[in-house]
């Protein structure tokens, strides 16, 4: 009986540290975009700030136009079984979500077809400090684009 008991125990204790292990990999990946983040487009401050929480990351992004914060949104970057996505609830309308169709160590795009804009939402790493954000419509013309820089002011 006591070789039972000891028996069960090694499973339980196995089972429990296995469930203990995460993979880390999908975040060491997205890891870049971890931080506080800070643009301006035109006139309008635009801010980004990510950060990971459990498995996933999770972003709060606004706009600041003439002191009135005129839009947010709300992030996630996670696995959908082994395909990144990248969803977004833009001023309590969504969610929208987007497949990760391209990347590289420097850029990653995301697209949903069936949104009208953007269409494409595409990060493009320029440095540890800055991030080049680039939405793109269905057509993917030149006057139906959206681009800016962001900052990393915290890490």
């Amino acid at each position: 009986m006591q070789k039972l008991n000891y028996f069960f125990f090694v499973i339980l204790l196995i089972a429990n540290s296995s469930c203990l292990r995460t993979d880390n990999s999908f975040r060491d990946r997205f890891r870049w975009i971890s931080g506080k983040w800070e643009g301006k487009l035109g006139e309008t401050t635009l801010i980004e700030q990510w950060k990971w929480n459990k498995n996933r990351f999770e972003g709060f992004a606004y706009s600041i136009s003439n002191g009135d914060t005129v839009d947010t949104e709300f992030l996630f970057l996670q696995n959908f079984a082994s395909k990144a996505g990248y969803t977004a609830v833009v001023n309590d309308k969504g969610p929208f979500t987007f497949a990760l169709t391209k990347e590289s160590p420097l850029e990653c795009e995301f697209e949903n077809p069936d949104h009208d804009f953007p269409s494409v939402i595409r990060y493009t790493v320029l440095g540890d400090t800055a991030l080049g954000i680039t939405l793109l419509s269905r057509d993917k013309s030149a006057e139906n684009t959206l681009s800016y820089r962001l900052k990393r002011n915290v890490r």
